[in-house]
């Protein structure tokens, strides 16, 4: 069956679906030693090579979902970038045979905690998308102001360029000898850096920003900052669903288990 070959690609970790999109638009990408055009379909057969890499075979494999739930630093990019001196997510976690590690929900640089990565690239895409209407919950630190014993009221909205998001909490959750940790939660997934504008609105400095839970996935407390662990079948079920392949799934499954339509018994023809 034929396929549109920025997806294709994006499947199977090669890139993301906008760069690849990229990628043809420079002459990277050949199919059958032409330059791909933008929404090209692909059938069984043609090869494809990327920077001069032939991959078709890494294609035609099948590989099985991997997801996993890892700790990220606030050091660390969610995908290093060539030219970038810093470190990406991916120099901590397994290798791959195929492909590569692809950021489900979205984590910036300066932040830390809960942060899931696929091996499957059409899933990161769509949950990105879809995702962005879960709710999240962060846990933030901040520096307690000089000269004052007192802690300044927080906004309970973020206000990221024309758009105001309402905060469902916005309140102090512990509080030490110079600073404070604070519970910031929405019904929908906050702008990058809207949190940190959240608290220099209050003049509060922040130290420290660790998402704890985005929809129905929280980070496990007994999982130290710069560790992993894979999901299991029934953890995924949420993002499967979230990304249509819980219902693709069930129908192929279905399929397999649906007989053979009865033709019934031939009549003898008396011949």
């Amino acid at each position: 069956m034929d396929e549109r070959l920025h997806k294709l690609l994006a499947q199977h970790g090669i890139g993301s679906r906008r760069e690849v999109e990229a990628w043809i638009r420079e002459g990277r990408v050949l199919v059958n030693g032409r330059p791909a055009e933008i929404g090209q379909k692909v059938a069984p057969g043609d090869r494809i090579a990327v920077d001069g890499r032939d991959v078709t075979r890494r294609l035609a494999t099948n590989k099985a979902l991997q997801v996993l739930v890892y700790h990220k630093p606030s050091g660390e990019m969610s995908r290093g970038g060539r030219g970038d001196e810093r470190a990406g997510v991916e120099e901590r976690l397994p290798g791959l045979r195929s492909g590569r590690w692809v950021a489900v929900n979205a984590l910036g640089y300066g932040e830390d905690g809960l942060l899931l990565l696929t091996n499957d690239g059409a899933l990161a895409a769509a949950a990105g998308r879809r995702g962005r209407d879960w709710p999240v919950e962060y846990r933030v630190r901040a520096l307690q102001p000089r000269g004052t014993g007192d802690w300044p009221e927080l906004p309970r909205q973020v206000i990221a360029g024309s758009e105001v998001i309402d905060l469902e909490a916005a309140e102090m959750a512990g509080q030490g000898a110079s600073n404070a940790w604070f519970r910031i939660a929405c019904a929908r997934s906050i702008p990058r850096g809207g949190v940190r504008a959240l608290f220099d609105a209050a003049g509060l400095k922040v130290n420290r920003v660790m998402l704890v839970r985005w929809g129905p996935f929280a980070l496990p407390r007994d999982l130290p900052r710069g560790r992993h662990r894979e999901l299991t079948q029934a953890e995924l079920e949420p993002l499967l669903e979230l990304t249509g392949r819980a219902r693709e799934s069930s129908a192929s499954r279905a399929t397999g288990r649906r007989k053979a339509p009865s033709r019934g018994r031939r009549r003898p023809t008396g011949r």
